[in-house]
């Protein structure tokens, strides 16, 4: 299937930032797993589904590969996930953005297509996945308007997480079963521990 056709056309956007202090400084979107680098797949399988991928980095000398792709810098520096998705919503081409944590490896098509489609049938500011309390809001899809508010929360805030920026949003929650393969999807690479366990996870499923 090519990019999405829907009424509302939707942008991509993959958070590439982070001081990643457990790597050693290494960008968690650049490492490997089963040799392949988790950005390489996750541009894989967004640019089957979007016409528009942002890249937001601090470090575009590391992602030279990907220059077919819009890559931008945070507008707003040291701001932690929001600095970034006030990055994308700015260079994105589209009315609204779907973000991506860069260290999601098993990110899926179905899921992805999914939420598309259950933001598509509701008027929000962002459309954010839930399985049972778990929320996560760096797997979900944020509208171009609430840029100048979520700018302006960054000017004068003094936490700067997500979660109080999105007290003020109109938030929908898409419900989720609580299956292995739904929680698999949002898995982040936070220590090297958990690259050890996801290394042995993609050997023991090749």
């Amino acid at each position: 299937m090519g990019p999405i056709k829907e009424q509302l056309k939707i942008s991509a956007a993959i958070l590439a930032g982070g001081q990643n202090k457990r790597f050693n400084g290494k960008t968690k979107a650049n490492i490997q797993i089963s040799g392949v680098r988790i950005i390489a797949r996750t541009v894989k399988i967004l640019h089957e589904i979007f016409d528009d991928i942002v890249i937001v980095t601090n470090t575009p000398d590391e992602f030279k590969g990907f220059s077919s792709f819009t890559i931008v810098p945070d507008t707003i520096k040291n701001v932690g996930p929001l600095g970034g998705i006030q990055a994308a919503l700015n260079a994105a081409k589209n009315e609204a953005v779907f973000v991506f944590a860069s260290d999601m490896p098993c990110i899926s098509t179905e899921i992805v297509r999914s939420h598309i489609d259950f933001y598509n049938k509701r008027r929000c500011d962002a459309a954010i996945p839930r399985i049972k309390d778990f929320k996560e809001p760096l797997h979900a899809i944020y509208h171009k308007r609430i840029e100048a508010q979520l700018t302006e929360f960054l000017s004068g805030a003094n936490k700067y997480s997500i979660e109080n920026f999105i007290k003020d949003l109109n938030v929908r929650y898409h419900n989720l079963d609580d299956l292995q393969d739904n929680r698999k999807a949002f898995v982040n690479i936070n220590t090297p521990q958990d690259l050890s366990c996801m290394e042995l996870y993609a050997k023991s499923h090749s």
